[in-house]
């Protein structure tokens, strides 16, 4: 019956056993029997028994297929796991920014006078003070001492003219100029303190109890009191610092003396004409009197908000032109620049530039309109539409607003549609422009774009779809299981190396080498694996180490951290077989206790590793996915399972619309896994058949 036990002694086991029936009937062992080596060949057995367990064979095809896919389908698969995949698709994308221009832009005017760097960084400062008090023109000083003129030519249209009056030097008039103190020794001024040499000659004067002294052409006189004398200047000193070295030189005396007189007479601060230059005398301090060269009054600097949209929009217009341009619109309203005649003129309250047959080549806005990758190559019809939808915009108090207009239209490829005659082609599009803040404006426009293909479903290129990095996933599946697998295989190495040495010397010896090397396997069971490998994680982000560095060093942790259970069935097998005959034996021959361990003990102990390394296997994948999954294993751009199911756990919205990523991975890791523990129980089963049933 199909049910009923089989009996050593006949049929095929008994050929399995090395015994044939004879013609009598009788079962004999025939010693040169070829079938015997059935007897000494246990490891056919093991192959055998392996085989004939259907689950040991299904986890086995699984993991071949596994390998085949991770390994082999790679080499002829056209993508790679950190290959980008982009697309074409219609997009709102930003099409183009607008700015309202606050800030003045000065030029400098060929041939005018040099202005000083601080006098033009100020300029827009005095510009807003100009317009903040209405006024159309204004005087100020500057640092350093001069006085500029600046004057509204027009609405956005300002010049920096060259300074009113400049300094000429300082003049002090006769009288008291200071007192002195006989015992503290020290001057006080009534006005400026003076130079140390009149200083000197002063003291010189006063303690020779002289009444005067001249100095550098000027008559002082002392007097007063014992304790305090005073200093007078009989005549007036001019003491000029800003001189061309002319007017004033040694030789020049009575010139001096004619300035002085000049001076002296304008003190109410009339202008006087001197030497060919008209001068201005005004009220300084400590009772002097500040004297001033007049100039003429003379654009320096013209300064304006507008912007300069052509026409063309390859034509790029130079400073002589903006410059003669911003004079001429409040002026003569014509200018020449750059050898050209040109002329401005105004329609609808918007200003224009005309060459000269007429044509407008130009036009001059309060907004500057460009792409929104900064380029101006917007057009000029473009450009005055969008200043109208900002207008209205402004004028209904609101933040969005759109008008239609003609863009150039792209094709599925994202290239410029050209028709037969090699002119663009354009299609009415949507135009929607936004408030983003106060003077700026953002203008978006629904467009075929050139971008990352994330998140991309399943199609003939790509199998199962891309991911949130516009990266193949099937690509990525097999890379990822190469890695996974391989920290598997190594790992499980690692423990086997470590576990068959440190048990095996443990086991053989004994004694305190025992007592010492399961204690330290003992400190090894008690480390928590979790919290160190975080720890180790958490150091290696803050290092921002090499993912494939980083691979190396988790590998070598989940090493160091699994040897003890290895180290301590290694110890129980060979504390077992250490006192059996053939280990006798080898020690009366005189054989190393190396030769003896590794040689002998170690192989009998290898069908027991073979079925933990194999059911370990599967635990280190789910220790890798799961460490990859919380993001303290491999890092991007690497693949493995882990991460890739980590990527779409955002949300529980996302795992249901991401669910064609994480739902194949999640099967290849149980597949994996599972078809492990099948070999396992397969090689347990055949290595020790009493185990089966």
């Amino acid at each position: 019956m199909g049910n009923e036990p089989r009996l050593y002694g006949s049929g095929e086991d008994d050929l399995a056993m090395g015994m044939h029936k004879s013609e009598d009937g009788e079962t004999t062992l025939a010693l040169d029997d070829t079938e015997r080596v059935k007897v000494l060949s246990p490891g056919r057995l093991v192959v055998k028994r392996f085989f004939r367990n259907k689950l040991a064979m299904v986890g086995f095809a699984v993991l071949i297929a596994m390998f085949l896919f991770t390994f082999a389908v790679p080499l002829v698969y056209p993508y790679s796991q950190t290959q980008l995949f982009y697309k074409y698709d219609y997009l709102d994308i930003d099409y183009a920014s607008a700015t309202e221009r606050s800030e003045y832009i000065p030029y400098v005017i060929p041939g005018g006078p040099e202005i000083r760097a601080t006098i033009a960084n100020r300029f827009n400062s005095y510009i807003l003070e100009v317009e903040a008090e209405g006024l159309t023109e204004k005087t100020f000083s500057g640092s350093d001492g001069a006085e500029y003129i600046v004057r509204k030519l027009g609405d956005r249209v300002f010049t920096l003219s060259t300074p009113l009056t400049f300094p000429a030097g300082i003049f002090y008039p006769a009288g008291q100029i200071a007192t002195y103190n006989r015992i503290r020794e020290s001057f006080s001024w009534t006005g400026p303190a003076l130079s140390d040499e009149l200083r000197e000659a002063a003291i010189r004067c006063i303690n020779d109890g002289g009444e005067e002294f001249e100095f550098s052409g000027a008559r002082y006189s002392v007097g007063g009191s014992r304790a305090r004398t005073t200093v007078t200047r009989e005549d007036g000193e001019f003491a000029a610092y800003t001189s061309d070295g002319v007017l004033f030189d040694e030789g020049g005396l009575f010139a001096y003396d004619l300035f002085i007189t000049e001076i002296e007479d304008n003190l109410g601060g009339d202008d006087f004409e001197f030497g060919g230059k008209t001068y201005r005398v005004g009220a300084g301090s400590g009772g002097s009197f500040e004297v001033t060269e007049v100039g003429d009054v003379i654009a320096a600097l013209v300064a304006s908000t507008m912007v300069f949209n052509a026409y063309d929009v390859s034509t790029s217009f130079s400073d002589e032109f903006r410059i003669n341009a911003l004079l001429a619109i409040y002026g003569e309203a014509a200018f020449t620049a750059d050898g050209a005649a040109y002329t401005v003129f105004t329609a609808d309250n918007d200003i224009f530039i005309a060459d000269a047959s007429g044509t407008a080549i130009a036009e001059l806005s309060a907004y500057s309109i460009r792409r929104y990758s900064g380029q101006d190559t917007l057009s000029i019809g473009f450009k005055e539409a969008a200043q109208d939808a900002i207008e209205k915009l402004l004028e209904d108090n609101v933040t969005e607003t759109s008008f239609v207009y003609g863009v150039h239209e792209i094709d599925i490829e994202g290239n410029y549609r050209y028709d037969d005659d090699g002119e663009p082609i354009f299609v009415d599009s949507v135009i929607t422009v936004l408030r983003k803040s106060t003077g700026e404006f953002v203008m978006t426009c629904n467009q075929i774009t050139y971008l990352i293909d994330i998140y991309g479903t399943p199609t003939r290129e790509h199998i199962v779809g891309t991911d949130g990095d516009g990266m193949d996933i099937f690509a990525r599946m097999m890379y990822g299981g190469r890695v996974s697998l391989m920290v598997g295989f190594i790992v499980v190495i690692l423990e086997l190396v470590l576990g068959v040495i440190m048990g095996g010397i443990s086991g053989f010896f004994g004694g305190w080498v025992d007592t010492l090397f399961m204690r330290i396997a003992d400190v090894f069971y008690c480390i928590p694996g979790y919290p160190i490998l975080i720890i180790m994680g958490a150091l290696f982000d803050k290092q921002k180490m090499d993912p494939y560095v980083r691979l190396v060093w988790m590998m070598a942790i989940l090493g160091l951290l699994g040897w003890a259970s290895v180290a301590r069935l290694v110890r129980g097998q060979i504390l077992s077989l250490r006192e059996q005959e053939f280990m006798i034996a080898q020690e009366a021959t005189g054989m190393k206790a190396r030769k003896r361990i590794f040689r002998h003990l170690v192989p009998n102990v290898m069908p027991q590793l073979i079925v933990t390394a194999t059911m370990g296997l599967g635990d280190v994948i789910i220790y890798e996915s799961t460490l990859s999954f919380l993001g303290l294993g491999v890092k991007h751009p690497l693949a493995t399972w882990g991460t890739m199911i980590n990527s779409v756990t955002s949300s529980s919205e996302s795992m249901k619309r991401y669910a064609y990523i994480w739902v194949p991975v999640g099967l290849l890791i149980c597949l994996t896994v599972i078809a492990f523990n099948f070999v396992g129980d397969g090689l347990r089963d055949a290595f020790d058949p009493k185990m089966r049933r």
